[in-house]
């Protein structure tokens, strides 16, 4: 099967798992969805759990090249990190099919976003620790290499953790309510590791004995 097959079979999957989620997903319906014989498919994706997977991992490269385009458009280190967060969390908080799952079979989707989310976790901390790096290269920013790939889980947690738990009391949906969490938060998170050159001096303190 080439790649223009392979991807015609993924899309096919994709419109099944959305219509009809992944209980009753078979590959018999995804054949018929895309006009291919089953022994086809099989050829690519020895099995249904294989379809599944290479899915999940298409959309994941999908949803990590939108988020790339966002945060290299943004001009400063700060706004790369709070743009890409919110940008993340947004879009996979509307991601049809995982908010599908999430509701009606969460006990099929889960387990691939939390005790076996090893390969998506890994994939995504390596993508925000290439643009890490990068920063780096740049000079706007100065983490340690040992501490790179900690800072990028991190920040992959917190928006699996987001997505997963939608309730919560940061106020995420309110655009002024949002600006002033990244203030709190956010910003000093990348000033963190931001040069020391770069950053405005500090007023001086008050002589005490001044009048």
């Amino acid at each position: 099967m080439d790649d223009h097959t392979a991807e015609r079979v993924l899309d096919a999957a994709l419109q099944q798992a959305e219509d009809f989620g992944v209980r009753r997903f078979t590959v018999d319906d995804v054949a018929r969805r895309v006009g291919l014989s089953r022994v086809t498919i099989y050829r690519h994706f020895p099995k249904k759990d294989a379809l599944l997977s290479a899915l999940l991992m298409r959309e994941l490269r999908r949803f990590l090249s939108k988020a790339e385009t966002v945060v290299t458009a943004q001009p400063t280190s700060a706004a790369k990190l709070t743009e890409g967060l919110l940008f993340c969390v947004t879009f996979l908080r509307q991601h049809r099919l995982l908010n599908r799952l999430l509701k009606t079979e969460p006990e099929l989707i889960l387990p691939y976003l939390t005790t076996q989310a090893a390969g998506p976790v890994a994939e995504a901390r390596e993508w925000i620790a290439g643009l890490v790096r990068a920063e780096i290269a740049a000079g706007r920013i100065a983490i340690p290499e040992p501490d790179i790939d900690s800072f990028a889980e991190i920040l992959v947690r917190i928006v699996l953790s987001l997505v997963l738990t939608p309730e919560t009391v940061l106020p995420i949906e309110d655009n002024a309510e949002r600006q002033r969490v990244i203030e709190l938060y956010f910003v000093p998170l990348t000033q963190r590791f931001t040069p020391a050159a770069d950053h405005p001096a500090a007023p001086a303190a008050a002589d005490a004995d001044a009048p």
